[in-house]
């Protein structure tokens, strides 16, 4: 059966891997909402009225918590690239793992100075330094299980394989209706607590039971290591002449690809829609829907696009596969469709659920927001799946450049909702944001189909062993000539 497949445990554990991470990432959004109630009856009271000195004790509030969700966001883009490189030289079981522990002991102690007592700057400024940190271990994760799966993932499994990271929605699924619970009986303190020991028990399964290739793998059979190695696009031959290679020559030859700057774009315009819902998605439903003053059934509300979207992805990976394998239709033809499924049905959800908000219709927002939104899942198998197809065996410094860029989105999407979203009760404010999203889905959608290339790029296989990075700067880094992908290497 499959689930004795050592590839299909090794998915599993990047499923749930990327759940306890998503968990950690966002349990602040939701504890924010009773961290900062003065009526709350549990746990501390962190006053936020006064965080920066202005007149306005709203705008005091509502800048001290934009301030606290963005920071996390800085030390994400930060570890990208880094990420992905040290995965490439030390494998992906001690980078990710390791980094996942340490967040796990940031999480634990954020409640902690909830109890001194200390001005409300100084509060935010503190929590702000821990989500930073926060931020630049969590920042390794993606771009660090690309290598992995590429060297796990038969060529044709990959769409399947892929749809393990949906396993951060799925954390998103699971956080907000648990913090929900949590915090409609216990202190918000324990949303930190809980989460992190969650976190803990993966932590201990992963480092037993998670090898960086099949080659490594004691439990793996025969029989499937020799079926993922004759199968897999990656090429174990390079991978020592890999590790030796400069990484500025690598970074700057990717950048001045096109193909890579269309997935760029990709990260960036898919995940600005992600962090609208997920970490501004709880207040839309609080401020703007009738049924959203229930804290708990606010976070089952909450969770449901994100249900849909794991839904969706896996089932879009699963045919995905199964049509190319059976020479249906070309990769590339499968990835433009996913895409524009990923992204052209969600932008008209958000559009239409702004009109949607009244007492008659809120379920008619909420069954269409969730069904719309959940067709993103299908991302996994279009620029996502693409990014691998660029560069099989330097995908992980590859998608480091790619989600670094992507997650410029997280840090703007709080700001520009504080700028944008005036008053959380006008619906007016909340469409404009909406509109900004879908119009940026839209163009994404576009841009793929038109740009998005199916070959290996040249940068995957080049030797850059002659040149060290102070020469390669020297004779390429003002070079802007364009290049394309080499005619050996098509996928």
């Amino acid at each position: 059966m499959f689930f004795f497949l050592r590839r299909f445990q090794t998915a599993a554990l990047i499923f749930f891997g990327l759940t306890v991470n998503y968990m950690l990432r966002t349990n602040i959004n939701i504890a924010l909402v009773e961290m900062t109630n003065v009526n709350n009856t549990f746990g501390p009271y962190v006053n936020l009225t006064e965080f920066g000195g202005g007149e306005d004790p709203e705008q005091n509030k509502k800048d001290g918590e934009a301030q606290v969700k963005s920071a996390f966001f800085i030390g994400y883009m930060i570890t990208q690239v880094p990420g992905g490189r040290l995965a490439e030289i030390y494998g992906t079981k001690r980078v990710f793992g390791i980094c996942m522990f340490f967040c796990t002991l940031l999480a634990a102690i954020t409640p902690i100075f909830s109890y001194i007592n200390m001005e409300a700057t100084s509060w935010v400024w503190l929590i702000w330094t821990i989500r930073i940190f926060q931020g630049l271990f969590e920042g390794v994760c993606f771009p660090s299980l690309h290598i992995l799966v590429s060297k796990w993932s038969p060529e044709k499994e990959k769409g399947t394989f892929l749809s393990s990271y949906l396993g951060a929605t799925f954390g998103t699924v699971v956080t907000y209706p648990m913090c929900g619970v949590i915090l409609a009986y216990l202190s918000w303190t324990w949303v930190f607590y809980i989460t992190s020991l969650i976190t803990f028990v993966w932590n201990v399964l992963w480092f037993l039971f998670v090898f960086d290739s099949p080659e490594d793998d004691k439990y793996i059979s025969e029989a499937e290591k020799e079926h993922i190695i004759s199968t897999r696009t990656f090429n174990a031959k390079q991978l020592e002449a890999d590790m030796a290679t400069p990484i500025f020559p690598v970074l700057w030859d990717m950048i001045k690809t096109p193909a890579v700057w269309v997935d760029m774009m990709g990260q960036f315009c898919n995940g600005f829609g992600l962090y609208v819902l997920i970490t501004e998605g709880p207040a839309f439903i609080k401020n703007i829907l009738p049924i959203g003053d229930d804290i708990v059934l606010n976070g089952v509300i909450a969770c449901a696009p994100s249900l849909s979207r794991v839904i969706i992805g896996q089932i879009a990976g699963g045919i995905s596969d199964a049509l190319i394998a059976r020479e249906k239709i070309s990769k590339i033809w499968m990835q433009k469709i996913n895409a524009t499924l990923a992204f052209v049905i969600p932008a008209s959800g958000m559009v239409a659920m702004s009109y949607l908000t009244l007492e008659k219709t809120q379920y008619v927002c909420i069954a269409v927001l969730t069904i719309t939104y959940g067709f993103n899942g299908a991302v996994l198998s279009g620029h996502i799946q693409n990014i691998m197809s660029l560069a099989p065996n330097r995908s992980g410094t590859l998608y480091g450049i790619t989600n670094g860029f992507g997650n410029i989105s997280g840090f703007l999407v709080p700001l520009v909702k504080a700028w944008i979203v005036t008053d959380v009760e006008s619906i007016d404010d909340w469409r404009n944001l909406f509109f900004i999203a879908a119009g940026l889905y839209i163009f994404m959608a576009i841009l793929f189909i038109l740009c998005a290339s199916k070959d290996v790029q040249y940068f995957n296989s080049k030797d850059y062993s002659s040149q060290t990075t102070s020469e390669y700067v020297k004779t390429s880094c003002f070079n802007f000539t364009r290049h394309t992908a080499e005619k050996d290497f098509k996928v």
